[in-house]
C-alpha cells in the first residue's frame, strides 16, 4: 500500500515504474508506511531499466563517491528513489525478516556435514580452525580408528584427512611387525618369497609409524615398532631415520612413564556391581603396570645411544647444542641408570672424546654393548684425524706404521684392514718408507667420508 501527503502532486495517468517493472501487474511502487510515495521520472517504458546497478533507483545520475553526501542520503527519505523508501526503520524491519533460524544469515553460516564431521571427529578446530591450510603434520594429528586388514602398505605422505579404511588397527600391525622382523633378521631380507632392500623395509616401518600416530596408540607395541626401526636404521647406516625414531622414542618413554599412555584395555560397563567394578579396576591397573614394564625395558639402552649420538653431533661445527644436550641427559639420570652397563659405557665414550683420549676410545669401541659401536663408527673419522695429528707431532722423525695403525683402531692381524688403514693414512698426507711412517716429512690434510642419508 502507498500513502500520499496533501502536498504531493496528483498521480500521473502514465503508468508508474518500480524496481519490479512497470506498474499495473500487481506491484506497487513503495513499501511500508511513514514516507511519501515517490514517482519515477517521466520516460518511456521501453527505455526504462528496472535494475540500474550503476545509479540509485529512479535517478539517471551515477552514485556519488562523497562520504558526506552518501551519509546524508542514508538517513533521509528520498523523493527521487524510484519508489523505494530508504528510512532506517524500514530497512531494519525488512532485514529483520531474514534473521532467525532458517533465514539467509543462518543458512550462510551453516557448515556442511563433511566439514562438521572433520571438525568433530578429526580435531580440526583444535589444530588451527577451518580457515587454516592444513599440511602433513596437521593431518597426522587427526585421530581415526583403522579398519584396514591389508598387511603390507607403502608409506605415503598425508595430503588429506586419514581414512579409516586405509589405516591398519593394532592387531594387523602386530602381525605385520612379526613378519618384518622374521624376514629381515632370519630370512636375510627375503619377505614372503621376495628379496627386499632396505628402502622397502624403511617404507613399511614408516607406514606403520604413521598408522600408530593417527590412531593415538601409545603403548608397549608402539615402542617396539620405533625400537625395531631404529635398530634396522643403525644397521643400514641411515642416521636420519634413526634420529627420527629415537626422538619419538623419548616422547613415548616419557608419556608411558608418566601414565599418559593408552593401554588398550576395556572400561567397566555401567550397571555392574560394586565388587565387579573393583575387580575390573584391579585388572586394568595390572595391565597398565605390565604395559609400562614392557615398554620401558629397553629405555636405558636407547638413552645410551642418545648420549653417543649427541657426542657425534658435538663434533659438527654447525651444531652447537651437542654438549648442552648431553648435560641435560646426565642431569636427569638416576643413580640406578648411571650404573647401567650401556649408559656407563656411553658416559665413558663421552669422556674419552672430550679429553681427546683416542687410545681409550678405541678400547671402548671393542667392548661396546648392543649396537653402540654402530654409532661410535660415526665418531671414528674425527677421532682418527685428531689422533694422527697428535702422533705425527709427538713421534719424530719416524714411527712404526703398525703401531700407528693399532692406535688408530685398525686390526693389524687383518690384512685387509691394514691395507685400508695405510690407504687412509696416505690420503691424509702420510709418507711411508716401508713399514715406517715418516712423521717429519708428513703434511696432514683432512680426509672426509660421506654420510648416508635416508632416501624416503
Amino acid at each position: 500500500p502507498s500513502s500520499s501527503s496533501s502536498s504531493s502532486p496528483s498521480l500521473a495517468s502514465k503508468p508508474k515504474a518500480s524496481i519490479y517493472g512497470p506498474a499495473g501487474v500487481g506491484r506497487t511502487s513503495s513499501f511500508g508506511a511513514g514516507g511519501s510515495s515517490s514517482i519515477a521520472s517521466a520516460r518511456d517504458e521501453e527505455d526504462y531499466m528496472p535494475l540500474g546497478l550503476d545509479r540509485p533507483l529512479g535517478s539517471t545520475k551515477k552514485l556519488s563517491k562523497s562520504p558526506a553526501r552518501n551519509k546524508k542520503a542514508k538517513g533521509a527519505s528520498s523523493n527521487n528513489s524510484g519508489g523505494f523508501e530508504k528510512h532506517d526503520s524500514i530497512l531494519s524491519e525488512r532485514a529483520h525478516r531474514f534473521k532467525g533460524k532458517g533465514g539467509i544469515f543462518d543458512v550462510a553460516s551453516a557448515k556442511s556435514t563433511v566439514s562438521q564431521n572433520v571438525e568433530k571427529y578429526m580435531g580440526k578446530t583444535t589444530i588451527g580452525g577451518s580457515k587454516k591450510r592444513l599440511d602433513e603434520q596437521d593431518y597426522e594429528r587427526m585421530t581415526v580408528k583403522g579398519t584396514c586388514t591389508t598387511l603390507e602398505k607403502e608409506y605415503l605422505r598425508l595430503t588429506s584427512p586419514p581414512r579409516a579404511e586405509l589405516v591398519r588397527p593394532q592387531p594387523i600391525l602386530e602381525q605385520h611387525l612379526r613378519n618384518l622382523q622374521q624376514s629381515y633378521y632370519q630370512n636375510k631380507k627375503v619377505h614372503l618369497g621376495r628379496a627386499r632392500d632396505y628402502n622397502w623395509y624403511c617404507s613399511q616401518f614408516k607406514a606403520m609409524r604413521q598408522d600408530l600416530t593417527v590412531q593415538r596408540i601409545v603403548n608397549a607395541f608402539s615402542v617396539e615398532v620405533y625400537e625395531t626401526h631404529a635398530r634396522v636404521a643403525l644397521e643400514e647406516d641411515d642416521i636420519n631415520e634413526y634420529n627420527q625414531s629415537q626422538t619419538q622414542l623419548k616422547e613415548l618413554y616419557d608419556a608411558i612413564d608418566g601414565g599418559r599412555g593408552s593401554n588398550v584395555v576395556s572400561n567397566s560397563k555401567q550397571g555392574k556391581k560394586k565388587h565387579n567394578l573393583g575387580k575390573q579396576q584391579r585388572k586394568d591397573e595390572k595391565e597398565r603396570v605390565e604395559n609400562r614394564t614392557l615398554a620401558l625395558k629397553n629405555r636405558n639402552e636407547f638413552i645410551a645411544y642418545r648420549i653417543i649420538y649427541y657426542v657425534f653431533l658435538s663434533g659438527n661445527r654447525k651444531y652447537e647444542g651437542g654438549s648442552s644436550d648431553i648435560f641435560k641427559i646426565m642431569l636427569q639420570l638416576t643413580p640406578e641408570q648411571q650404573q647401567d652397563k650401556c649408559i656407563h659405557h656411553a658416559l665413558l665414550v663421552r669422556a674419552a672424546v672430550a679429553e681427546a683420549d683416542y687410545h681409550k676410545f678405541f678400547q671402548l669401541q671393542d667392548v661396546a654393548p648392543n649396537m653402540s659401536d654402530y654409532l661410535m663408527d660415526k665418531i671414528v673419522p674425527s677421532v682418527r684425524q685428531g689422533a694422527l695429528q697428535r702422533i705425527c707431532k709427538s713421534y719424530r722423525p719416524s714411527v712404526s706404521a703398525n703401531f700407528v695403525l693399532k692406535e688408530l683402531g685398525f686390526d693389524i692381524q687383518d690384512r685387509n684392514e691394514v691395507e685400508g688403514g695405510r690407504a687412509w693414512m696416505e690420503r691424509c698426507g702420510c709418507k711411508f718408507d716401508g713399514d715406517v711412517l715418516l712423521t717429519k716429512d708428513t703434511v696432514l690434510k683432512e680426509s672426509v667420508g660421506g654420510v648416508k642419508n635416508s632416501l624416503i
